[in-house]
């Protein structure tokens, strides 16, 4: 593929006006030295939203986005970043140069194309002779033709190679392989993953075919759904089934409702809900959240009502308020599922909208199925221990405390005996591992004085990068911010903004917006050096407060054995402590 120079990156980040780039889309007013608007990725009725030209950041407060005028460019547009730095660069006359293999170019080329069709063969299949089962299932489900055709729900033959024939000589065999849209067979050629199924497709935010999910309309099958595999284009952890069409409505209404699969979803939008969303037969996971967050911070649950559906609804509620978002659980009863509830000739879209307003908080959801009221006391006092325990992985201490409030007016239990429990018992580390979206700002909380310390120096380094050479790197335990002063002090003599600073630190999109955070908050220049060496005396003590620990441990044990301590002990105890004083 054709890699960006980064020259031409560099040319966008110092030549773009990012307020005249983002009053394209927002409109600011100046407060202060900042440009203040409502968020564009919200919907809010105050301002929230901060442009600090001096800085070439942004940040959006409510929702803890942030960046420079290239990573605005693709939150608003979703697009990638190359063709970020392409449209800023050719609406501001900068030449665009140009490095790298043609060949990798070629492959996602070819990728989106074999994707594209795949669509249009399952489309057109519909209509043809062995397609009448698909047509006969489509019809039974009561789905209208304008939302069969929006989606592009296609029907996959019942043969072993019919796509294969149709892309053969088109694609070489890599492309076939890397699409997923085949398998190999225990005789080695490559045959048609999906058959005798209905095609749903998976479309990226700009529109572009980079997966399917397939249901079965075989009775024997044991697979009813299946989905592409993992490929260059389809991460199914983190992808929603309708996102690219319906995902300006949730921004827009600024909440989403969330089902477990495309006929839910397709029958939801058929009435006039456009804000959901499916997860199409995968575990919502903490990537799915992370996705989610960008566009709201509001979420309904509607599963469905059987046992699986509930459970399902549970585990997603911890997910959703770990990552702080607002959660509400529909229930629908019956067993029922969103495409049963709108089959029923005595619902309407006013009951759905009903339950939408009266859906109930995770917690009394979970303690009215789980039926906990109803348990003796040894099985209550284990369902709080086990609520305790996902709760103690939300980072925010607001929602934590809001949630003990819950549990403790839910359960009839005492909020202080809660509050001790919830320190009594052993910390969970919060902790998504493998999720490559989850950086160190979501693991730490920086709630030690030492995290904090290093934060406001990583603060004044972005605002007088000339201190940062000052600041002792040795000192700085939180691998991110010891990367980003790493960053700031080899290029402390270049003049480089803040948002320049954000490329070349390249972490993660909440490493990103944490560093934005920093750079849009000025501290007041007169109390630099204060802060400074406030903060770097903070770092200078925690050496001496561990091996303070370490000796108080030492001498513990000793007189738990009955034995006296040696004098250097207490001695070298001693010194530390004058240290601190």
């Amino acid at each position: 593929m054709r890699r960006i120079a980064q020259e031409t990156i560099n040319r966008v980040l110092e030549e773009v006006d990012i307020l005249d780039a983002i009053s394209q889309y927002v409109d600011l007013k100046k407060r202060g030295q900042n440009y203040f608007g409502l968020s564009p990725f919200r919907s809010e009725t105050k301002p929230s939203f901060s442009v600090a030209p001096d800085k070439n950041m942004w940040y959006d407060f409510g929702s803890g986005q942030g960046g420079n005028v290239v990573q605005f460019l693709i939150e608003y547009e979703k697009i990638s970043f190359p063709e970020a730095i392409r449209s800023l660069a050719e609406k501001y006359g900068i030449e665009i140069i140009e490095l790298g293999d043609q060949e990798q170019n070629n492959l996602y080329d070819q990728l989106y194309e074999i994707h594209e069709l795949a669509c249009i063969y399952f489309e057109n299949n519909v209509q043809t002779k062995p397609g009448n089962k698909a047509t006969t299932y489509l019809k039974d489900r009561d789905f209208d033709t304008n939302i069969i055709n929006k989606f592009r729900v296609g029907f996959a033959q019942d043969s072993w190679d019919s796509l294969l024939k149709e892309v053969k000589g088109k694609f070489d065999n890599d492309i076939l392989k890397k699409s997923g849209l085949f398998s190999e067979s225990k005789k080695g050629p490559l045959i048609d993953r999906f058959r005798n199924r209905i095609m749903f497709p998976f479309f990226s935010l700009s529109g572009k075919i980079i997966g399917f999910s397939g249901r079965s309309l075989s009775e024997k099958e044991d697979v009813k759904y299946l989905n592409s595999p993992e490929t260059l284009l389809f991460e199914k952890s983190k992808i929603f089934y309708g996102s690219y069409q319906t995902l300006p409505n949730i921004r827009k209404q600024n909440f989403a409702i969330l089902v477990e699969g495309q006929t839910d979803f397709l029958r939801l939008v058929e009435q006039g809900f456009d804000n959901v969303l499916a997860t199409s037969g995968t575990a919502f996971s903490s990537k799915h959240a992370i996705a989610l967050k960008k566009y709201t911070n509001r979420v309904i649950l509607c599963y469905d009502s059987d046992n699986a559906g509930i459970n399902a609804a549970i585990r997603t509620s911890y997910v959703l308020l770990q990552h702080g978002i607002e959660t509400r659980v529909l229930y629908l009863g019956n067993g029922d599922d969103p495409d049963d509830f709108f089959k029923k000739d005595s619902t309407t879209k006013e009951d759905f909208r009903t339950l939408i307003k009266t859906a109930a908080h995770p917690i009394s959801f979970i303690i009215r199925h789980k039926d906990i009221l109803s348990q003796g006391a040894a099985d209550q006092s284990k369902f709080l221990n086990e609520c305790i325990g996902e709760i103690q992985l939300v980072p925010d201490v607001m929602i934590r405390n809001d949630l003990i409030r819950k549990l403790s007016n839910a359960l009839g239990v005492v909020e202080a005996e809660i509050f001790d429990r919830f320190s009594s018992l052993k910390q969970k580390r919060y902790n998504v591992s493998n999720e490559e979206d989850t950086s160190t700002t979501a693991a730490t909380h920086y709630n030690s004085s030492a995290d904090k310390a290093q934060l406001e120096l990583i603060k004044l380094a972005l605002h007088s990068p000339q201190l940062a050479t000052k600041m002792p790197i040795a000192l700085f335990t939180n691998k991110l911010l010891h990367n980003v002063l790493k960053v700031l002090i080899d290029n402390s003599d270049k003049e480089y903004n803040p948002g320049q600073i954000l490329e070349l630190i390249r972490g993660s999109s909440e490493e990103r917006n944490l560093i934005a955070s920093l750079a849009i908050e000025v501290p007041a220049k007169e109390y630099e050096a204060t802060i400074l060496n406030d903060c770097i005396a903070t770092l200078e003590r925690e050496p001496i407060k561990k091996d303070i620990a370490g000796l108080r441990d030492q001498i513990r044990r000793l007189e738990e054995e009955d034995s006296i301590p040696d004098k250097a002990l207490l001695e070298e105890l001693s010194a530390l402590q004058k240290k601190l004083q």
